[in-house]
């Protein structure tokens, strides 16, 4: 399978010729829901305006539409402290695929609810992979940093690093996450392959494992070939299709070899 495309986009509602609603915080509006399925939900949920709070902060969630074009054209978070001041505002353009609304849930593990907001959702290879932003505060921070990813789900992969996975029914792409200060960098991402499936049960019995080279390997101290050795047998890797055996596919050369 070719690897998923991370789209790059402008999340700036001002550079587009939007313009969102201001003000101070509405108390009369809602509470955001908290679905259990931020990105993959099996119905689409609705975009309403709400209010919420996590990690201290009080959020302001308004989206911004037209009524010739009934879905939500984009998103506009105001994030106060405490004390009702205004710390950050979050802009985002949505497609009108978006699956479900801005959401609150701790993706990396670290204690501290992420800010998700699903952007659109398209097939890829006839599976359905949601392209969503993590918006990341470490620590204590009020200010918080954006990554944009493409998967089926987002999650810790046990050895350190968040992991988005998504793909099609045969095969699987793993995007590996550094957490940092400046939210995520993007350190390899791992394509799993069905090599070899039983025709009467489809189970499957070989898959192979492959790295793509990245920029943000040079965070890790590794080349691809060692990056494949090492995520290739990482705990997220080693849970897909766990009962097949392993196998080496066209080995890359090396240089020197």
């Amino acid at each position: 399978m070719k690897r998923l495309p991370v789209l790059v986009t402008a999340v700036a509602i001002g550079a587009a010729g939007l313009s969102c609603p201001t003000g101070t915080a509405d108390p009369a509006l809602p509470s955001c829901t908290r679905p259990a399925a931020l990105i993959s939900p099996k119905v689409a949920a609705p975009h309403t305006d709400c209010l919420a709070h996590s990690s201290g902060l009080n959020f302001t969630v308004s989206y911004w539409t037209v009524p010739e074009l009934p879905k939500p054209r984009a998103v506009k978070v105001t994030v106060r402290d405490p004390g009702g001041e205004v710390v950050q505002t979050i802009d985002e353009l949505l497609e009108p695929s978006s699956p479900g609304p801005v959401g609150w849930q701790d993706v990396d593990g670290d204690g501290r609810e992420e800010l998700i907001i699903p952007i659109a959702r398209h097939l890829f290879n006839g599976n359905p992979n949601t392209r969503f932003a993590v918006w990341r505060a470490p620590g204590d921070r009020m200010h918080f940093e954006r990554t944009q990813m493409v998967g089926q789900a987002v999650y810790p992969s046990g050895d350190g690093y968040l992991v988005s996975n998504g793909g099609a029914v045969d095969s699987r792409d793993l995007t590996f996450y550094l957490p940092t200060g400046a939210g995520y960098t993007l350190v390899v991402v791992l394509t799993i392959e069905a090599e070899e499936v039983d025709p009467g049960t489809r189970r499957v019995l070989t898959v192979s494992c492959r790295a793509h080279q990245e920029d943000g390997l040079h965070a890790v101290d590794m080349d691809v070939y060692q990056a494949e050795d090492t995520f290739c047998a990482s705990p997220a890797a080693a849970a897909i299709w766990p009962d097949a055996q392993r196998v080496t596919i066209r080995p890359w050369p090396r240089w020197g070899s």
